[in-house]
């Protein structure tokens, strides 16, 4: 038995893919021997909590297992697990820093903004706008400004998370902004 489940962990990624496209669940538990460490190891390299890292591989699991009848790859079976997980972490980031940063800001506001009504709309509205905007532009960009803007991340750290020279990481966090800006004018005037 040990043996065979050994045999099975290296099955090659295709020959697991069709498994699950049978709806084997045999496959389901090989891709989980195969790639559980590996994914929560990339997660913690976003998120400094490891209970947070295995819930959202845990989510990746479940996605797969409720859409493997659907799943379509056209690149290797790893590159969409962890490019799957890296958005699914993104994401968490997103939602966590706007969390964050609805909280600072009334803070900032004070008492009184917590009896002012409107504040408290103007507030969320410009949130969904930013949160809109984020979804509109090209990931290159959004995924800069979250890390930075709403994550708190070096211009160093973003360059060396996402492997890009640092002067890109400096341009796109730029066009981030302006994109952003342009956007939320606009949205504004309408």
């Amino acid at each position: 038995q040990m043996k065979q489940n050994m045999k099975n962990i290296f099955l090659p990624d295709p020959d697991i893919l069709r498994m699950i496209g049978q709806n084997n669940e045999e496959a389901f538990k090989i891709l989980y021997k195969k790639y559980w460490r590996l994914l929560v190891k990339y997660a913690a390299t976003y998120i400094n909590d490891d209970y947070i890292c295995k819930e959202i591989v845990q989510e990746l699991f479940v996605h797969l297992h409720s859409s493997s009848s659907r799943l379509k790859i056209y690149s290797s079976f790893s590159s969409y697990l962890f490019v799957s997980l890296r958005n699914k972490i993104f994401n968490y980031l997103r939602n966590q820093s706007v969390y964050k940063k609805h909280v600072k800001k009334a803070g900032h506001f004070g008492t009184r903004a917590c009896n002012d009504v409107q504040q408290s709309i103007d507030l969320n509205e410009l949130q969904k706008g930013i949160r809109f905007s984020l979804k509109k532009m090209p990931v290159k960009y959004s995924e800069v400004y979250i890390l930075h803007d709403e994550n708190s991340y070096t211009l160093k750290k973003i360059s060396e998370i996402l492997d890009r020279p640092i002067d890109t990481i400096e341009k796109q966090l730029r066009k981030a902004r302006c994109l952003l800006r342009s956007d939320l004018r606009e949205n504004r005037l309408n």
